[in-house]
């Protein structure tokens, strides 16, 4: 090549043509000769007008200018020159042997594009037969051999094939491989991250030692990497660090899926004089926990991606939600939240959602019956790799269900108490093969009922934790790539004190990793690529060079090319090995007085000849543009045409951008399971149509009751009758003051709207369908009450439950049991010792969680089951006439009314009258003073009257 100044020419004898430039111009500015003039007389006519168009004289200046242009770019291009500001004239025709020496890690990847430039560029300023050789430092295991011969045209093509790497570089690895190739260069140019990092003055030094070396640095100037992250359950923090420490700067960090998605995007700002500096994000659970990786925003490169693995993700648990309960701090639901809370994004909702928003895990509290949809929703995710977590009680004792890891007994074990022979028991060490290994177990935590697994061959490889007398505390089992776990136990410290302990949410921890296929203890595991970064940051399949890795090593293993940068599947699910973690980055500050350094300017090369060439052929299609125009082939623009351009252009200028107006963002999830930035600015949000029936209004504005419609038309008609006798009961002595009694369809009704809703059961009834079961199940969750009445009281001996077990198959309903002799629904406003209806003598069934000896929430049974036939006796027309008659006459009458009394003041009051129980010894106590008769104090105590009859006073207000 030849030099002149910072100019190149591959072709110089071409600029040869530039001699013919004055030819050229003097032959584009010659004219034709001049028209010869005959005057005819015809034309005198014409004297006095002036010609619009003249011929000129000679070619105008513009025109002759635009086709010299033409010209002279042309004959530049064909002269093939190349800009080259780092050119030296004494060097330009050298030809011993040059060595490129590249970095080519990851902290090179932001400036590449320069290094290769920079490195062609040198070889641009040396003759075409020079011998060149490539050195790169970044190890690999086929990596070129130094010592190998390049033409200039093959070095060329190889330096433009060259790709960061994902890893970082070696030095010391460089120069031994160079001191093994018996290289003599004469001269080496380095294409240098610019990095102290693993010994850059020393490698310069030694190159400096063995040829004249020129080094073009080019440390990022924006940030380098990503080099550290902390979490919280919702928000994440990322750490970034810069080479340069002058001025301030901003960068911005995006959070992406694993499929490239962007989720959110915070700002990170350098202070004067810092390195690091922090993009924190808070975004909602649900989306943080999709989040797969973090990248520095316009910057590429390994270092500039951070891979967030499943270790330091924190958890996303559902918990479904069984309906309001009484009292929330008491409820099973609240010791697991509370367990959850340090470590776990924590959502509450039905099954359809929950399993919708794919959480790592969720968690049932002592369901009997699933609905059939859900079970199936359940069983589908599970499949996929879900982990669900289920704890024991009343109704899962009485009623299961497929979703359970090992079959079960119809009952519950008792340890401790009056009536049980056994004491309670302690907890087992946990075994070694148990996902709990590792774990202390307290000494006084306690077990005091559980539900007991049925003995078979396989229970003791499903089980996870035992009780010290070796029954199953904990099993689980394997459904697909997900599990199933069960704690035989009630969440809360009904059955157990587990929930008080510490062991507790670490039990529940390891339960929701070790469901997801996820281990603690990995320290014996190994570590499989799954997907690899290249050097700018991109996923992809690991390669055949990577190879798995120790779990044990996982924590100081560098990347390397048997262990790039990625995720790697293992014992506890995914973890990420990161290019610069904890990286230190620090610019070369001294170079070796021999070295010459290239700027930014000297470094870059650039070939002219395909722009000049270019910019030939758009003068020559002016030029002839032009012509044609003058010519008169092209129409020329108007003045309506003109002024319509102008207004297109100026609405364009004065359009408001669509980024202009500040707007405020927020998460949504969106139908496919994504969530996306949507606006949450002013919004038009139509109204409900109101085309609600009028029933359902006038039950949401008054209360009242509603009875079941079944196919029997006058059993019908006896459930209103029955609910308005008991309405009108209510509204003339007490203050609850009920409207009409409504019919409803458990399919379509609105149960929530009903305080109470009275099932009159007719002979031969179908089972329900699985939508009111379901719809009775969330009602009964809710709080509501519903009263099952077989008006089979004519049938000697006591209630025949059983025969309900086919009609109401799926109603998750605890074990049942009578009402006891002192509970609080025989004293809620009457003093009752019986429930009678049209039928005497007969049992009144309700929940045993209701119980006032073992309270669950608020001691509210919210079912409630009798074959006494209470409508039959509590029927009245319009009038308040009696419709059917009652075996005991008008006094049973009577107290079947003041039961109807009691029943309806138990479900709206709740257990406040519970103290009354202990009345009787309270009075005993009092008793006990010095207080006289007749004086203020105490009466002596007495019996208590309601043993023998109900007492109440004329007003019907309780004694």
């Amino acid at each position: 090549m030849t030099a002149l100044g910072p100019f190149l020419f591959g072709a110089p004898w071409a600029l040869a043509a530039l001699i013919a430039l004055p030819v050229i111009w003097w032959i584009l500015r010659a004219t034709p000769p001049a028209p010869k003039d005959i005057e005819l007389p015809s034309l005198r006519i014409l004297d006095d007008m002036e010609p619009k168009e003249e011929t000129p004289a000679r070619t105008p200046w513009w025109v002759w200018l635009i086709r010299t242009l033409a010209v002279t770019a042309a004959i530049l291009g064909l002269s093939q020159p190349v800009y080259a500001p780092g050119a030296r004239t004494d060097s330009v025709e050298g030809s011993g042997p040059l060595l490129i020496v590249m970095d080519n890690g990851w902290p090179s990847a932001p400036r590449w594009s320069e290094l290769v430039n920079a490195a062609t560029a040198t070889l641009d300023t040396g003759s075409r037969d020079m011998p060149v050789h490539l050195l790169l430092t970044a190890p690999q295991q086929l990596n070129n051999d130094p010592s190998e011969r390049l033409t200039t045209t093959d070095a060329a093509k190889r330096i433009s094939s060259l790709r960061p790497q994902p890893w970082g570089t070696s030095r010391e690895d460089a120069l031994a491989r160079l001191d093994a190739a018996g290289l003599k260069p004469a001269r080496i140019f380095w294409a240098s991250d610019g990095l102290e990092n693993a010994g850059g003055r020393a490698f310069a030094a030694d190159l400096s030692a063995r040829a004249p070396l020129t080094v073009f640095a080019a440390p990022p100037h924006t940030p380098a990497a990503i080099t550290g992250l902390t979490s919280e359950t919702d928000s994440v923090a990322v750490t970034l660090r810069r080479v340069e420490t002058s001025g301030e700067e901003r960068a911005f960090v995006s959070a992406l899926t694993l499929d490239g998605s962007a989720l959110a995007t915070a700002e990170a700002t350098f202070s004067d004089g810092e390195t690091d500096a922090t993009a924190s994000f808070t975004i909602p659970a649900a989306a943080l926990a999709r989040i797969a990786r973090f990248t520095v925003t316009g910057r590429q490169g390994a270092g500039t991606v951070w891979l967030w693995d499943s270790s330091d993700r924190s958890r996303r648990v559902g918990l479904v939600d069984a309906g309001a309960a009484a009292q929330p701090l008491l409820s099973d639901m609240h010791y697991v939240r509370k367990a959850l809370e340090p470590f776990a994004s924590i959502t509450e909702g039905s099954v359809e959602t929950l399993v919708a928003e794919s959480p790592d895990a969720i968690i049932l509290a002592d369901v009997g019956q699933i609905l059939p949809e859900d079970e199936k929703r359940l069983a589908d995710w599970v499949e996929n790799g879900g982990a669900l977590i289920r704890f024991a009680g009343p109704r899962l004792a009485a009623q299961g269900d497929d979703l359970l890891p090992v079959p079960l007994r119809r009952a519950s074990r008792a340890l401790g108490g009056a009536l049980a022979w056994d004491e309670p028991q302690a907890l087992a060490p946990f075994s070694e093969s148990s996902p709990f290994d590792g774990l202390t177990v307290p000494p006084d935590v306690r077990i005091t009922q559980q539900v007991l697994a049925r003995p078979g061959p396989e229970l003791s490889s499903h089980t996870w934790a035992r009780l010290a007398d070796g029954s199953p505390l904990v099993t689980a089992d394997a459904r697909g790539n997900g599990t199933i776990i069960l704690f035989h136990i009630t969440a809360g410290p009904d059955w157990a004190n587990l929930a008080y302990s510490d062991l507790f949410p670490q039990m529940l921890r390891r339960c929701i990793a070790a469901g997801r296929g996820e281990s603690v203890n990995d320290e014996e595991g190994a570590y499989t690529p799954k997907l690899v970064l290249d050097g700018y940051g991109r996923l992809q399949s690991p390669g055949p060079a990577a190879a798995p890795l120790k779990a044990a090593d996982f924590a100081g293993i560098a990347p390397s090319e048997a262990h790039p940068p990625g995720l790697y599947q293992g014992p506890a699910g995914t973890r990420a090995l990161n290019a610069a973690r904890n990286a230190k980055l620090e610019r070369i500050a001294a170079w070796p007085p021999a070295a010459r350094l290239l700027g930014d300017a000297e470094a870059r090369a650039m070939r002219l000849a395909g722009p000049l060439l270019s910019l030939a052929a758009v003068l020559l299609a002016l030029d002839l543009f032009v012509a044609l125009l003058v010519a008169g082939h092209l129409p020329r623009p108007g003045r309506r045409s003109g002024m319509a351009a102008v207004l297109l252009l100026a609405g364009m200028l004065v359009a408001p951008s669509p980024h202009a107006s500040a707007q405020e963002y927020q998460y949504r999830l969106m139908p496919d399971g994504s969530y996306r930035r949507v606006p949450t600015g002013p919004q038009i949000i139509p109204l409900p149509r109101g085309d609600a029936p009028q029933s359902d209004v006038d039950a949401a504005l008054r209360m009242r009751f509603g009875y079941v419609k079944t196919p029997d038309f006058a059993l019908n008609e006896r459930a209103r009758a029955g609910l308005f006798g008991l309405s009108t009961t209510l509204y003339n002595r007490t203050s609850v003051e009920p409207e009409m009694p409504d019919e409803l369809d458990l399919e379509t009704s609105p149960l929530e709207l009903y305080p109470l809703i009275y099932f009159a059961v007719p002979q031969g009834a179908a089972p329900l369908s699985e939508r009111a079961i379901a719809r009775l199940n969330a009602y009964l969750r809710s709080g509501g009450a519903l009263v099952i009445d077989t008006r089979d009281g004519d049938t000697p001996g006591s209630t025949e439950i059983t025969r309900l077990e086919t009609l109401l198959e799926g109603l998750d309903a605890p074990p049942l049991q009578p009402v006891p002799s002192n509970h609080v629904l025989t004293r809620s406003f009457y003093l009752l010792a019986d429930f009678p209806g049209r039928y005497a003598g007969r049992q009144l069934w309700i929940e045993q969680a209701g119980s006032a000896s073992a309270p669950r929430g608020d001691g509210v049974s919210g079912l409630f089951i009798g074959d006494a036939d209470w409508i039959s006796a509590w029927a009245v027309d319009e009038r308040g006439r009696d419709l059917y008659s009652v075996d005991g006459g008008e006094d049973q009458r009577e107290m079947a009314r003041r039961f109807g009394v009691n029943l309806v003041m138990y479900i709206l009051t709740g257990s406040y009258k519970d103290d009354q129980v202990h009345l009787p010894a309270l009075l005993e106590r009092l008793g006990d003073g010095d207080a006289s008769p007749g004086g203020f104090g105490p009466s002596p105590p007495r019996n208590n009257p309601a043993r023998d009859e109900p007492q109440f006073l004329p007003n019907g207000v309780p004694q």
